[in-house]
């Protein structure tokens, strides 16, 4: 494994926190008008070096990093080089080394969620406002392709602080409008932004340029004045803080709200809320809080009555309960790009969602919704955090119910993979014998809560193509169809020699 590296700087103090080695790679996929380092445009090039020889560079230098200081990727775009980055992520962070990387967010997002876990500091460089500005600034039409990298910093599992940075240049981004559009596009990731920076526009890259017989497009812009740059970096942390205020108010005002909702659902017969929390302390969520704190916990958690069809929460909520499934099924999905309805997981009975959600503190990415008249135990996250968050058996649990969905979502990919629709119905068959099968005398009894539309969406299939292929197998004799919402099992190991 090698990289290209174009130079080093070894005693950085501007590119993440405190003192760092930045390494400067090769390649970027933009051509940033502004950009003072051209001949790092191309991919190949400079030196190359394997991840090892980055530790070894690194290690020469760690006594002056001191408690912030680390190692810092720059470029070009680090992210270009993403499978060597990655590598060398894992050397750096498996000697204890804090890390940064300066991207404008355009590499192989295949690599994007094995890097961004590993990354401290994240130095996000924002272009332009929009599409337009964008192409114009950079010539390609990435726009979009950024915007959606800052959205989904979280779901590549990017935990870490970032700096917000941008080049102004004179006549262009000088102005306070621009400046509140500067504020909207960081929004998704405004939990995460320590610091903006106002970074003005010079040509001391212009002789480059000559060098390399490249035009240079900003030819007769004066460099910004750098008292007027930081006269725009106050307005615009002054906006970010004014907007992280409304969005408090905002999210407060959501909760308020759900809350209320949930009030109004909330189980009323008292005889209903003792049957249910005698049999919530018998469950293994509970097992480790102390008999004093019982009721505390019983108290503080909200009874929910959900009907078929309703919404228990959405794309984008944030971690603000935990759903236990106290009886009922419920359908985990998400809206695909063309409008197709993707489901992942069928939950039932003792099942839960959210707890990981409410640990590392990020909103849902998925829709759950009742596919029955259901009981759900909605555990608000100050309860979780004052009784569950330092719980073992809580934390086994939650890691169980990960590595349960990490499994379905392997068979799921590997289900959707396959292109032969009968393989692909067998293999749901076969999950829903798992979920919900009962043994009768005529066979395995599937009670369905969904329909044909659903699962369709569960296999990976059209309602059409689902419907002729369980025709196709009541034919065969593989299994009996007892109106809309039975299916009887009558050949399992039939059904089993399509998938295993």
């Amino acid at each position: 494994m090698k990289g290209f590296l174009h130079s080093i700087e070894t005693m950085g103090l501007v590119d993440g926190p405190g003192t760092r080695t930045v390494f400067f790679l090769q390649g970027c996929p933009l051509r940033c008008a502004y950009c003072h380092n051209p001949d790092t445009l191309k991919r190949v090039g400079g030196q190359e070096v394997t991840p090892q020889r980055i530790l070894e560079i690194a290690n020469r230098y760690r006594p002056y990093y001191g408690e912030e200081g680390g190692v810092t990727f720059s470029g070009g775009e680090p992210l270009l080089q993403g499978e060597f980055v990655y590598e060398c992520l894992k050397l750096l962070k498996h000697e204890g080394y804090n890390t940064c990387v300066d991207t404008s967010g355009f590499g192989n997002p295949v690599f994007y969620s094995k890097i961004l876990p590993l990354v401290d500091t994240l130095i996000l460089d924002v272009k332009a406002f929009d599409r337009e500005s964008f192409r114009n600034l950079t010539t390609i039409d990435g726009f979009d392709s950024y915007v959606n990298f800052i959205a989904n910093l979280d779901l590549w599992g990017f935990n870490g602080q970032i700096w917000i940075r941008h080049v102004m240049v004179p006549g262009q981004t000088d102005n306070e409008e621009s400046m509140r559009r500067l504020v909207e596009i960081i929004k998704p990731v405004s939990h995460r932004v320590d610091r903006i920076e106002i970074l003005p526009y010079h040509t001391s890259g212009v002789q480059k340029y000559s060098q390399l017989g490249i035009p240079y497009r900003l030819e007769g812009v004066e460099p910004m004045n750098k008292d007027k740059a930081k006269e725009f970096e106050v307005v615009a942390n002054k906006l970010f803080s004014e907007s992280l205020h409304q969005e408090r108010k905002a999210n407060e005002l959501r909760k308020q709200e759900k809350l209320k909702l949930f009030r109004d659902k909330e189980i009323a017969s008292k005889e209903e809320r003792t049957d249910v929390f005698a049999n919530l302390r018998k469950l293994p969520l509970l097992s480790d809080v102390d008999e004093t704190d019982l009721d505390e916990v019983l108290n503080g958690v909200i009874l929910l009555n959900i009907k078929a069809g309703e919404f228990i929460f959405r794309t984008g909520d944030p971690p603000d309960f935990m759903y236990l499934i106290y009886k009922g099924q419920m359908k985990i999905f998400y809206n695909t790009i063309d409008g197709e309805e993707q489901i992942f997981y069928i939950y039932r009975d003792g099942d839960f969602v959210g707890g990981l959600n409410l640990l590392v503190a990020t909103p849902y990415r998925y829709i759950g919704q009742a596919l029955t008249d259901c009981k759900v135990v909605a555990i608000p996250k100050a309860i979780f955090d004052k009784f569950f968050y330092h719980s073992p058996a809580v934390l086994r649990s939650v890691l169980a119910k990960s590595f349960e969905r990490i499994r379905w979502a392997e068979e799921l990919i590997q289900r959707l993979a396959t292109s032969n629709a009968s393989m692909k119905t067998a293999a749901l068959l076969l999950k829903l014998v798992k979920l919900i099968g009962v043994e009768t005398e005529e066979g395995i009894r599937l009670e369905l809560s969904m329909n044909r539309g659903e699962l369709g969406n569960y296999s990976g299939l059209r309602r059409e193509t689902i419907t002729r292929k369980l025709g196709e197998f009541k034919e065969l004799g593989f299994i009996e169809l007892v109106g809309n919402k039975v299916i009887v099992i009558k050949d399992l190991e039939a059904l089993e020699g399509y998938v295993l």
